[in-house]
């Protein structure tokens, strides 16, 4: 270990069965007495916003309820909504649903405090200051938005994604109620479970913690450190063992339980750590196909693994210990590949897509999708094996 570390969350986390009502105690301890809930329409209609819009109205708190969520939030989104949104008078937001809702929620704090266009704070140390208080409520366990200080937006005019990233829009304050995710359908709650899962496996393989000297400011993401190892380590031994049966069994509310759980340790972890090629990859691959972030990540995952594996073997070893493999008598690089294998298997088991053919990917995209993911270099950076087009194409080709 060197140097020294540190560590961002949520500024409160309120994790159990039934925790929704405590959201408008929480909005009111922030001192806010109108808010605004973002949500999507299909949220909407499984009424899982009236019990938010109960606890709030409760506390005293007037809320009004706006359904401008969408799947891979636009810019053009987050300007709507935040025209739509302006001079009402809100003093904190509530987001309600997974990353999406709450990416939307998160950039639309910064435009209602700081005025201005999205593209404005796009990037790292570009948001001045604090937002709009956010109080970000999960449906799914998977992408660890609650307690980012990340918001990625879909740029369609120009085919790609940009993110917000500043430790002001950390929520202040975070809710997992996993009753709110019985209504998730198996294929969400599987791909939702594998991008967790992603999560914590690359925030185990980081690169060691950067040491932060001089003037500049420290970024969002400084590296693995203790703390994100040990957390990282808890999610991944509960989505092994607990995935498949949130997905088979959706109303098994200890494995609900368990995801909810790992979806938050793998947030912590990652949203200090970073994330390393895996995510990379997926940007391409989710632009040109239209999959949803969890199953372009959770197809990318192993052929990641098995890539990292001659860079750290010791550690993907432990990742197949946690996942329950057995691994005793075996080498160290033969323990690491049993890991690669895991999460073939699990993928097979809960219906993620096992090539990039199956998305409709032909061989002549791999090239270009290489040299797309080599312009990412924040997370190429942080892989643990140094990465080029080269190398990103040998990997596409392996999970074509």
């Amino acid at each position: 270990m060197r140097g020294e570390w540190r560590f961002y969350t949520a500024g409160e986390i309120i994790f159990g069965r039934g925790a929704v009502q405590r959201i408008g105690e929480v909005v009111r301890g922030l001192g806010a007495v109108r808010a605004c809930l973002i949500a999507d329409p299909g949220l909407v209609e499984a009424g899982l916003h009236e019990p938010v819009l109960a606890s709030l109205d409760e506390a005293g708190v007037g809320a009004d309820l706006h359904d401008g969520g969408q799947p891979k939030p636009t810019m053009e989104a987050v300007a709507a909504s935040a025209a739509a949104l302006k001079d009402r008078g809100y003093e904190a937001l509530v987001a309600l649903g997974g990353g999406s809702n709450i990416d939307l929620a998160k950039a639309v704090a910064v435009l209602l405090r700081h005025g201005g266009k999205v593209e404005d704070y796009i990037g790292e140390h570009r948001v001045p200051g604090p937002v709009l208080p956010l109080v970000a409520v999960s449906t799914t366990a998977g992408t660890g938005s609650e307690v980012s200080g990340a918001s990625v937006l879909a740029d369609p005019a120009r085919h790609r994604r940009g993110a917000i990233l500043s430790n002001h829009l950390r929520p202040r304050a975070a809710i997992y109620d996993p009753l709110l995710t019985a209504s998730c359908p198996p294929q969400v709650t599987a791909d939702a479970g594998i991008d967790a899962l992603t999560h914590a496996v690359e925030a185990y393989l980081v690169t060691d913690h950067r040491v932060e000297s001089g003037p500049e400011r420290p970024g969002l993401y400084t590296g693995r450190s203790p703390l994100s190892d040990a957390l990282a380590e808890r999610a991944i031994e509960l989505a092994g063992r607990y995935l498949r049966r949130a997905v088979y069994k959706g109303g098994d509310f200890e494995a609900r339980e368990g995801m909810h759980l790992a979806s938050l340790l793998a947030g912590l972890a990652f949203s200090n750590a970073g994330l390393t090629a895996v995510h990379a990859l997926e940007y391409p691959v989710g632009v040109a196909t239209g999959c949803t972030h969890g199953a372009g990540n959770g197809l990318l995952l192993p052929y990641v693994m098995a890539y990292n594996v001659a860079a750290c073997p010791d550690r993907l070893a432990t990742v197949a210990r946690l996942l329950g493999e057995a691994v005793d008598g075996l080498s160290t690089c033969e323990a690491a590949l049993r890991a690669v294998e895991a999460v073939k298997r699990l993928n097979a088991d809960i219906g993620i897509p096992l090539s990039l053919r199956e998305l409709g990917i032909s061989e002549e995209d791999l090239r270009p999708m290489a040299e797309a993911t080599a312009q990412i270099t924040r997370l190429l950076e942080a892989n643990p094996r140094p990465l080029d087009a080269d190398s990103l194409e040998g990997i596409l080709r392996e999970a074509w």
